[in-house]
């Protein structure tokens, strides 16, 4: 009964023009199309099993070939690439639980870093500290300046540790409103931590603005290090043929429920797909945290097109693409998304399909379903471009050729295999 009037007075708000973004988003996962409910945990099934098979060889010419040897060729690129670098980096990473982004993120980094070469070695919270250090005798660690992140840290542990060690500390650069405090405390608190600089997961090229600012009057660098596509876990799947009309899977993340409603509503009500992310209230199995990277490739390779969508803050400058522009593309999979201020700085205008609108954007839907040999034309492009320029390998590689610097300015990438004279012993 408590349910069934909510449903009326959120139909009550949204006739007469007085719905919040709560209520519209509601009212969006009450009309998701009947067969994307029920065939949700089948398709989870299917893609946890398929996970477990062996794909059967792609042929040469196919889509799926082309993105195997791709990632074939970036892996012995990178493999070891950065052996012999100074650092030495334990990187924190929270439960999917309390961040399914910054699991991601860090997690990506650590195993980028890890196959480049760089000794490195992920921190799970809860995990002890001592322990860790004494392992990996790190000179750098990489967390999150927020409480949360903070907070799980065994602070006598690391004072310790720098009693007989060097150990320099990045938090992630977060502008005013962006974590727990306001910034001029942050601030504080990273000189008492004693910060050595800061990361971010945002562009280089929107690392000037003016919310940076009070990073930079205090001399404290920023390292990019952005998103992009894990090819370890992502890449096409072969052998699985195109026959959900759709794929979305991205949280209900609350600062895109105006967007979702505007942009999906009707495309979500009108046709059958699949749906995933956590807070989806029909999506209680989720794909994103209950299932292996390998699932996703399955659920993706069944799809004609990925649907993508930005939050509000990433179009008025270029601060980011979030991680699923760089999955669809390293999976091969035909893409609709928005048109983030990041986008035409990181992929041609052939390799993606870009709407301006809601209406541009289910028109683009239509076309990408009835065109597939175009759609497919796209998917390639952007495949190749992802592979060759995008991986998490190329961002963990930039971002640690600028850590060795700030770490151990004596080191040069020249010196290869050799010590550096400084970091020896």
């Amino acid at each position: 009964m408590r349910n069934a009037l909510r449903a009326l007075r959120d139909t009550f708000r949204e006739l007469t023009g007085t719905a919040d973004a709560a209520t519209r988003f509601r009212q969006l996962q009450r009309r998701l199309h009947p067969r994307t409910i029920a065939a949700h945990d089948e398709l989870l099934d299917w893609a946890i099993a398929a996970a477990d098979k062996d794909a059967p060889a792609p042929q040469s010419a196919s889509l799926a070939a082309e993105g195997l040897a791709l990632r074939a060729k970036a892996l012995h690129h990178f493999t070891g690439r950065l052996a012999g670098s100074p650092l030495r980096v334990l990187v924190h990473v929270p439960p999917a639980s309390v961040s399914p982004a910054g699991y991601s993120a860090y997690t990506n980094l650590a195993q980028s870093l890890d196959v480049l070469g760089v000794p490195t070695l992920a921190q799970p919270f809860g995990a002890p500290w001592r322990e860790a250090l004494e392992r990996l005798a790190p000179n750098v660690l990489l967390t999150s300046d927020h409480r949360v992140y903070l907070d799980d840290i065994d602070h006598d542990a690391l004072t310790d540790y720098r009693q007989s060690a060097p150990l320099h500390l990045f938090l992630t650069a977060s502008p005013e409103g962006g974590a727990d405090a306001p910034l001029s405390q942050r601030l504080t608190r990273a000189e008492e931590l004693g910060v050595r600089g800061y990361m971010s997961w945002h562009a280089r090229e929107s690392l000037t603005h003016e919310d940076y600012a009070p990073f930079h009057d205090r001399g404290l660098p920023i390292l990019s290090v952005e998103f992009g596509a894990n090819i370890v876990d992502f890449y096409p799947a072969p052998g699985i043929r195109r026959d959900i009309d759709y794929v979305f899977l991205a949280s209900s993340n609350r600062s895109k429920w105006d967007r979702y409603a505007d942009w999906l509503a009707p495309i979500l009500r009108e046709r059958a797909g699949f749906v995933d992310g956590p807070g989806w209230r029909h999506a209680r199995r989720c794909l994103l945290s209950d299932a292996p990277p390998a699932a996703q490739r399955s659920i993706l390779a069944r799809a004609r097109v990925g649907l993508n969508l930005h939050l509000a803050s990433q179009f008025s400058r270029p601060t980011e693409l979030n991680e699923r522009t760089y999955i669809l593309a390293a999976c091969g999979v035909p893409q609709l998304v928005d048109r983030p201020a990041l986008l035409p700085r990181r992929f041609e205008e052939d390799a993606l399909f870009v709407a301006d609108s809601p209406a541009a954007y289910r028109d683009l839907l239509r076309t990408i379903l009835a065109r597939p040999d175009a759609a497919e034309k796209r998917a390639r492009a952007a495949l190749r471009t992802v592979f060759d320029r995008h991986t998490t390998f190329h961002r963990a590689e930039a971002f640690a050729q600028e850590l060795a610097a700030l770490v151990c300015p004596a080191y040069t990438t020249a010196q290869g295999d050799a010590p550096c004279p400084s970091c020896a012993g």
